[in-house]
């Protein structure tokens, strides 16, 4: 695809079904987390009508580009005012009266969150779906899927047993597989809150899956040389 768009400038798909739309869309921002893009230039999907797709080998960087973000980490990512128009898996968590069992406006709230999250995640392409049961009823997420590899956003009160006000007003989202040296928690914090941090969330989750995804092409790798490289049973001859 990139060879395509480098030489014709741009690739018009006509009447494609959803699968195909679906598929583009994974390529394209395949190429773009490996940094497969000619330097100076961004790939950019546009809807020409009902029919058709176009993908177009532009210049510069997109304008919400991490590079075009404020140095301070704020995110690109809206979050809508009301709870409507929800992707299903956050619609899930909401009608579960067992799940995310905090205070009504923080469990409006880190609903608000997550479907900023989901919403995102669907617009680049990732499949967003019901989070797993979760260890305490107080929290409640989603499950985003990059490149096959499932990572579980959680949301949940950071201080519930707290009688201080401004602490107990406090959510905490975090990513399930806390590793070493990478992020994996965020809070409101002086001069950033939450619904700021949301791009840096997903920015990792991205991180983590490009990792994922190094990991299992090394151990294929390695599988395979094993293979290869592996004695086979010598033959006896029999003697006659």
């Amino acid at each position: 695809m990139i060879e395509r768009l480098a030489t014709e400038g741009r690739v018009c798909l006509v009447d494609p079904d959803d699968d195909e739309v679906a598929e583009w869309r994974r390529v394209v921002n395949y190429a773009k987390r490996h940094g497969l893009e000619p330097p100076g230039k961004r790939i950019e999907k546009v809807g020409l009508g009902s029919r058709e797709l176009e993908m177009r080998l532009v210049e510069g960087p997109h304008p919400n580009s991490r590079s075009q973000r404020p140095k301070d980490g704020a995110s690109a990512v809206p979050v809508p005012a009301r709870l409507s128009s929800l992707h299903p898996a956050v619609v899930a968590l909401r009608d579960d009266e067992g799940q995310l069992v905090i205070p009504p406006v923080l469990r409006r709230r880190s609903l608000l969150l997550l479907q900023a999250l989901a919403a995102e995640a669907v617009q680049r392409g990732y499949e967003v779906r019901r989070g797993r049961s979760y260890y305490s009823r107080r929290e409640g997420g989603v499950d985003v899927l990059v490149d096959g590899f499932a990572h579980t956003v959680t949301v949940r009160q950071e201080f519930p047993q707290s009688t201080n006000p401004a602490r107990a007003a406090r959510v905490v989202v975090e990513l399930d597989h806390g590793r070493s040296g990478r992020p994996g928690r965020w809070r409101d914090r002086k001069g950033r809150s939450l619904e700021d941090a949301l791009g840096l969330i997903l920015g990792e989750i991205e991180a983590r899956a490009l990792e994922d995804a190094r990991r299992r092409d090394s151990e294929e790798q390695a599988r395979r040389s094993v293979q290869f490289t592996g004695e086979r049973p010598s033959r006896r001859r029999r003697s006659e």
